[in-house]
C-alpha cells in the first residue's frame, strides 16, 4: 500500500481538523496516510512514496529552516515541491503576477532596513484607510489595518518590523467586510469549490481564528476565470492550491493571495472536496 506522509507542525501533531479528513479519504483508495511533525529530527522521510505539505503553520517564523527542510527531501516526493514553496512563502511573488498582467491589490514594497513616513504613503495615494503587513507571515500575524486620520499604531509597526524583515502597505478594500474574500479551491490544477470568508464585525481579518465566518459559495463565470488567469500565470504544476481574490473599488477582481504552501483548503464545506483532494494525490503517486 503506498504511504503519505501529511506535513504538519508540533503544535498540531494530529493535524488540523480539516487536513484530517484526507486520512479517511486516501484510505478509501488504497492509500495509507500518517500525520507527521515536519521538523522532527527522527523521521526517516525517505520511508515514505509522498510527503504532502499541510498544516505546516509554523514555517513563516522558522522560514530558513522549513525551506532547508523542504529542500532535503526527493524533489518528485514533496508536493507542494520545495522551489514553488520558497518562492510562494515571500509575497514579493505578487509582483510577478503583476507584471504578468494579473491585477493585485496596489502594494508599496519596503525592505528590510528601510524607513518609510506611513502618512505620506496613505496621503500620497489617497488611500483613507491602509493594510500593514510582512512580507512573510500568515495568518494575519503582525498586521493592522490603519486609518489615514490616526497612523501611529501602522507607523510604530513598520518602525519595529523593518528593522529585520521586509513589510507591506497596501489600501484596505471595504468589499472584504461587505461581500467577502474569495477563496477558490483547486486540487491537482482541477477546480474543486469555492467559499467566501468574512470578518467578525469592526475587524478587518476574515481567518476564523480572528472571528471571521466562511461559507460555502458557487463561484460564478467571471470569478473562475479570474482563478484561472492565476494558475495559467503561474505555468507550473500544483497539487494544491488556494486563490484569495476581492473586488477593488471599481469591482475588478484582485489578487489577495495565492497560496500553495499550506492553505486551509475547507474540505468541510464541499461534501466531495476530501475525495478530490485525495484523487489528486493518488493521481500523484501514479505518475
Amino acid at each position: 500500500m503506498p504511504t503519505v506522509a501529511l506535513a504538519t507542525c508540533a503544535a498540531l501533531p494530529a493535524l488540523d481538523d480539516d487536513s484530517r479528513m484526507l486520512i479517511p479519504a486516501l484510505h478509501a483508495l488504497g492509500v495509507e496516510a500518517s500525520p507527521v511533525v515536519w521538523s522532527d529530527p527522527a523521521i526517516h522521510w525517505d520511508a515514505f512514496d509522498l510527503v504532502v505539505v499541510r498544516s505546516t503553520w509554523d514555517y513563516s517564523a522558522r522560514r530558513d529552516e522549513f525551506l532547508a527542510w523542504a529542500d532535503s527531501l526527493d524533489p518528485g516526493g514533496l508536493w507542494n515541491p520545495a522551489r514553488l514553496l520558497r518562492w510562494n512563502t515571500h509575497k514579493s511573488y505578487l509582483r510577478e503576477f503583476e507584471l504578468a498582467g494579473v491585477p493585485i491589490v496596489p502594494t508599496r514594497w519596503q525592505a528590510a532596513g528601510s524607513s518609510v513616513d506611513l502618512q505620506a504613503v496613505m496621503d500620497g495615494e489617497g488611500w483613507p484607510a491602509a493594510i500593514v503587513k510582512p512580507a512573510v507571515s500568515a495568518g494575519a500575524r503582525h498586521t493592522v489595518l490603519v486609518d489615514r486620520a490616526d497612523t501611529a499604531e501602522g507607523q510604530a509597526l513598520l518602525a519595529q518590523e523593518l528593522r529585520d524583515r521586509d513589510m507591506m502597505i497596501q489600501p484596505y478594500l471595504a468589499a472584504v467586510a461587505t461581500s467577502g474574500e474569495l477563496s477558490l479551491l483547486y486540487f491537482d490544477g482541477r477546480f474543486s469549490h469555492a467559499v467566501r470568508k468574512t470578518p467578525a464585525p469592526g475587524d478587518f481579518r476574515v481567518q476564523e481564528r480572528h472571528g471571521g465566518a466562511t461559507v460555502s459559495v458557487d463561484a460564478n463565470r467571471a470569478e473562475l476565470a479570474a482563478g484561472g488567469q492565476v494558475l495559467d500565470a503561474l505555468a507550473a504544476e500544483t497539487l494544491y492550491a488556494r486563490v484569495d481574490l476581492l473586488p477593488d473599488a471599481g469591482g475588478e477582481l484582485v489578487l489577495v493571495e495565492l497560496e500553495i504552501v499550506e492553505p486551509g483548503m475547507f474540505l468541510r464545506m464541499d461534501g466531495a472536496a476530501a475525495s478530490r483532494f485525495a484523487e489528486g494525490i493518488a493521481r500523484r503517486l501514479a505518475r
